[in-house]
């Protein structure tokens, strides 16, 4: 394995492929253990509950929450130090943000700013957990999730796109909306580069690359209550019909506009007597 400060070697690169596509079994059985264990919020690399009666086991098995970085337990920020780098894989991403937070904050004043992102920052981290998603951070007035095959499976853009409805349907059925805040989001799959990536003390599990900036770009420009999911996402997820359009968006840097379907996701709620247009309309 690599030494830290140094590259990552050939070997560190092929353990982390394995571990990241599902090769390596590993990782998938710890989850799955911690998995029966109550209850999120959890380690986003092993699983393991930081609340509910599971966070004493955390406690004395992997020593609690990481002091500085507590998306991930002590063990596992320990494992990462030892193994840092990453390997390129598929994946998707999900962002997901409040429209307009600068004015919200203003209006609504710090106490009750705070109150309504940590209510967001509950629903989106359930919806992101049902998906077998990783939340990978809280960006301030938002959140970025990793779905990676180890661990969402082959159909992690599907997956992707299930946490981005239940996540915006949600605000809705707790009121979020009406209380001011107004989300939307983004799904783009592809090719990532994924691992352990920081310095000593702020070392962290997470992705970068071309398809983690163009899920970002779609996030940021999703509408209130809107979903944008790129067209390669939505035809790995073998997704159809559902109240969509497509339409296509410049993102900066690229030279050719990409084809997003369009997602009002509460116009999903409607009778089911409506007829959606299909996702393939105006293509």
């Amino acid at each position: 394995m690599a030494q830290q400060g140094s590259e990552p070697d050939e070997e560190t690169t092929a353990h982390w492929k394995a571990m990241l596509t599902g090769a390596d079994p590993s990782l998938n059985r710890v989850r799955r253990i911690w998995g029966r264990v109550p209850s999120a919020p959890r380690c986003k690399v092993c699983a393991a509950p930081f609340s509910g009666p599971g966070r004493f086991a955390t406690r004395v098995l992997m020593g609690g929450q990481a002091t500085t970085n507590p998306l991930v337990c002590s063990g596992c920020f320990g494992d990462l130090r030892k193994h840092r780098g990453g390997a390129e894989t598929p994946l998707s991403v999900l962002f997901a943000d409040v429209r307009g937070s600068t004015a919200l904050a203003e209006r609504t004043g710090p106490a009750e700013y705070t109150h309504l992102l940590h209510r967001f920052y509950q629903v989106a981290a359930s919806a992101i957990d049902h998906a077998n998603g990783i939340l990978d951070k809280f960006l301030g007035d938002g959140v970025m999730a990793l779905f990676i095959p180890v661990i969402a499976g082959s159909d992690h853009a599907a997956r992707a796109i299930d946490a981005g409805r239940e996540l915006l349907l949600e605000a809705e059925r707790r009121d979020l909306t009406t209380a001011g805040l107004q989300i939307g989001a983004g799904v783009h799959t592809g090719i990532a580069f994924a691992g352990a990536l920081g310095s000593d003390d702020r070392l962290d599990f997470t992705a970068l690359g071309d398809t983690v900036n163009v899920a970002a770009r779609l996030g940021s420009l999703a509408g209130p209550g809107e979903l944008l999911v790129s067209l390669g996402a939505w035809d790995e997820a073998h997704a159809a019909g559902s109240a969509t359009n497509v339409r296509r968006i410049t993102i900066a840097g690229r030279t050719t506009p990409l084809e997003v379907a369009a997602v009002q996701v509460a116009a999903e709620r409607a009778p089911t007597g409506t007829n959606a247009e299909s996702d393939r309309a105006g293509r």
